[in-house]
């Protein structure tokens, strides 16, 4: 329910494995808000904490599909929760722009469709746009590393120091396999490899993926060897 990462740090694990990360420092912070099916899980974790969504300060979305941002819409409306999104994605986030349509297959669509009232869409006003470069002050400095692809705001953030990234959906940890983003939800392969070769050059050692276990040592190196063997998609179709 609740992992205690490091200090400051910590992680619920949503109800559909998307993952969603609670920052102690300078505040109380969300990174990711999972699906909206996952409101209990966040107020069970808090309350671990002994706080509560009312404390929270800030939600920071790594980019602005319904299973990082599914709760954010309650959680404004009902805290009025400050919420960031990089500002390329802002326009998706707030329904001037239409959620982007991806081609699935038969048995996905037929997935999606029954749980639709689970994954349905809800828009929120975005409070703070986020840039490539900017640093947040939390965990002793995040930068914002704009890696497109997956959207075209996605971002990735990053501890220098202490070696951490937050990789959303860029870099994965399904089932322990570690991959790119999921193919059929990234409308842009050709921008997420340029943004996996970007994550290649940052001395990472703590991977904190938007879906699967985190790994706390050891990611970076092990990332390398993959994005040198070229297999991690779309890396892998170049």
């Amino acid at each position: 329910m609740l992992d205690h990462l490091d200090e400051d740090l910590f992680h619920i694990k949503g109800s559909f494995g998307s993952n969603i990360y609670v920052v102690t420092s300078n505040g109380l912070t969300l990174i990711d808000a999972g699906f909206p099916v996952d409101l209990p899980w966040i107020h069970l974790g808090l309350r671990k904490l002994g706080t509560s969504p009312g404390d929270l300060d800030l939600i920071v979305a790594t980019h602005y599909h319904g299973d990082h941002v599914g709760t954010v819409a309650g959680l404004k409306r009902r805290y009025d929760v400050r919420v960031a999104v990089h500002e390329e994605d802002i326009p998706y986030a707030n329904g001037a722009l239409p959620y982007e349509r991806f081609e699935v297959d038969t048995s996905r669509l037929i997935f999606y469709t029954l749980l639709w009232p689970f994954f349905r869409y809800r828009c929120f006003d975005v409070d703070q746009s986020l840039r490539e470069g900017e640093e947040l002050d939390l965990l002793g400095g995040l930068e914002v590393i704009h890696t497109p692809g997956h959207t075209v705001g996605s971002i990735c953030l990053y501890n220098r120091d202490k070696k951490i990234l937050y990789s959303g959906d860029l870099v994965r940890n399904e089932n322990g396999a570690m991959e790119g983003p999921p193919p059929q939800f990234t409308p842009d392969p050709g921008k997420a490899a340029c943004s996996l070769e970007k994550i290649a050059e940052l001395d990472f050692d703590t991977l904190l993926p938007g879906h699967g276990d985190p790994i706390l040592s050891g990611a970076g190196d092990r990332f390398r060897t993959l994005y040198e063997e070229r297999e991690i998609w779309p890396l892998s179709e170049q």
